[in-house]
């Protein structure tokens, strides 16, 4: 049996694969001792790969595109540090600026702006304390270099989606902002939320609500140059009624024109929707992430012990063709190399071999 994502007993392996193409052999790297990935790429194309390990950050880069890996540098011991089940670090990068987010009671920045040899920090983001205590958010990068951070907050009692912009690699934050609250009592109270800027700075952030009973993704997206996000929108058709919470959220792809694929689990399967497009099933599974492949969608996700893989074109939108991945693996985290190629990391077991394909 595989340790659990919280345990120490045992020690996990990060596995980062690099998918050059369906044709080239992937190259992998071994993190011993690490949990709960999270990858960033810039338009160089340097790769930042950060993690946690017991109460540790950790961050380790690449300048060949995640083929190697320095040796990982610490950006700080956090006592309280959450871990596991999607909570964990989040890192943006953008030329020698990289900033790394992670949650105790609080959400805080680390920040470096030598291409992460050294670290200064912490600074706090949220500015009620103790309002992220449920230790799920997300951090995005805009093509400028600003920051968005989103977070699960309790400052009201129940739970909403806040914000905070950074223009200075988080060394300091604007005031929050709320970005979605429910009409209801709460939005669902321990799935990560994901956010995203495109090319031209529009951003759009996905949750999961909780409204009729039901615990759907909803989409709201804020315009370059505006402060207001949009009235949010259900992802899919379909509705998931459900007394709890599933502790899964979903993850975004930028297309043209403002416009972002979203992709999501409900009631145990995977759905994919492309801007107004019908939902599309992919598969059963749970934790999908993904990321643009020229004009392709690569989805990956796990399913019972491993993860899978499906790669969806705009011309044959349903033609998905699901195929296995990565065995005993979970926790997946996925980022596009800019001269093409994707980047994924993946919670792996102990005593697995990791390979270059």
């Amino acid at each position: 049996m595989l340790p659990s994502p919280y345990s120490r007993s045992a020690p996990l392996r990060l596995t980062v694969l690099l998918l050059l193409s369906a044709l080239a052999a992937p190259a992998a790297v071994t993190f011993p001792a690490a949990a709960q990935p999270q990858l960033a790429t810039t338009a160089a194309g340097r790769a930042y790969l950060a993690y946690g390990s017991g109460q540790e950050i950790f961050v380790a880069r690449s300048d060949d595109a995640g083929a190697t890996f320095a040796a990982p540098i610490k950006v700080a011991t956090v006592p309280g540090l959450m871990l596991g089940m999607r909570r964990g670090p989040r890192i943006a990068a953008h030329g020698d600026r990289v900033t790394v987010t992670i949650n105790t009671k609080d959400l805080l920045a680390f920040s470096s702006a030598d291409a992460g040899r050294t670290w200064t920090g912490p600074v706090t983001i949220n500015d009620v304390p103790a309002s992220a205590r449920e230790g799920l958010h997300d951090l995005a990068s805009a093509p400028d270099g600003r920051l968005f951070a989103t977070w699960l907050d309790l400052r009201l009692g129940k739970m909403a989606l806040y914000g905070a912009d950074s223009t200075d690699g988080g060394l300091t934050w604007n005031p929050n902002e709320t970005v979605y609250r429910s009409p209801e009592i709460s939005i669902c109270e321990c799935c990560h939320p994901s956010a995203l800027f495109d090319a031209a700075g529009n951003l759009a952030v996905m949750f999961r609500n909780s409204l009729d009973g039901s615990r759907d993704l909803w989409l709201t997206t804020r315009p370059a140059g505006s402060k207001t996000f949009s009235a949010a929108v259900k992802q899919g058709t379909g509705t998931w009624p459900l007394k709890g919470c599933p502790m899964d959220g979903g993850d975004l792809v930028a297309r043209a024109a403002g416009t972002f694929d979203t992709v999501w689990q409900r009631a145990g399967e995977i759905y994919f929707q492309s801007g107004a497009a019908p939902e599309l099933r992919l598969a059963a599974g749970k934790q999908p992430v993904a990321a643009p492949l020229a004009a392709d969608t690569l989805v990956v996700w796990q399913q019972g012990p491993d993860l899978w893989s499906a790669q969806l074109s705009p011309t044959a939108p349903a033609a998905v063709a699901a195929a296995p991945l990565a065995p005993a693996a979970r926790f997946p985290a996925l980022v596009a190399l800019p001269r093409g190629g994707a980047l994924l990391a993946y919670e792996h077991g102990p005593d697995i071999v990791v390979e270059r394909r």
